[in-house]
């Protein structure tokens, strides 16, 4: 932010200098108040319009930012909402398909557009674990529980993209990731 403020500060510091010199040559030259008058208005106009121009140039850029992040905040909820639809449908049958492990490949590709490095990662741990898992005809209520429980480590991992947290708060990390997994395992009646 500063790289792009600098050009701004050494216009404003020349038109400033400029308007210094132009306004002590009129002062020095001129005999008649009015043209001292004229001059000061013209360069307060002129001062005021260079200003007025930066501000709404950079407010428009910053609309623009601000609006290209909700668009992208928006397409990653829809993309992240649809992975879990899909990885629920492919849970739910407990029959492994060919199918299936080519629509959790077009997912990985999906979310690779997207989403960050955790939750690429996580993706890769939860397709891992799929993967061991078709080698199974069927899978059974441990296998379903497995993949629950690396698809509530990928939620962790999701929310965090989505709220853009950055932090590292371990203590509040280690919270979240259990309240996650209980959920998991509150279900798990026996």
């Amino acid at each position: 932010m500063k790289n792009k403020s600098f050009p701004l500060v050494i216009i404003i510091a020349v038109a400033a200098g400029s308007a210094y010199l132009l306004f002590r040559t009129v002062l020095e030259q001129s005999e008649h108040p009015i043209t001292f008058e004229l001059f000061a208005a013209l360069i307060g106009v002129s001062i005021t319009v260079l200003l007025t121009s930066i501000l709404l140039r950079r407010q428009t850029v910053a609309e623009l930012q601000k609006e290209e992040n909700v668009l992208f905040l928006d397409m990653k909820m829809k993309v992240y909402l649809e992975l879990i639809d899909q990885l629920q449908d492919i849970m739910a049958k407990k029959n492994i398909l060919e199918e299936d492990m080519i629509e959790i490949r077009l997912l990985n590709q999906k979310i690779a557009f997207i989403s960050s490095q955790e939750v690429l990662e996580a993706f890769n741990n939860f397709s891992r674990c799929y993967a061991t898992k078709a080698l199974k005809d069927r899978m059974d209520d441990n296998d379903i529980d497995e993949l629950l429980r690396e698809l509530s480590k990928m939620s962790f991992h999701i929310r965090r993209d989505l709220l853009r947290d950055t932090s590292h708060d371990e203590e509040n990390e280690l919270k979240v990731r259990r309240a996650i997994l209980q959920s998991n395992e509150n279900l798990d009646i026996e």
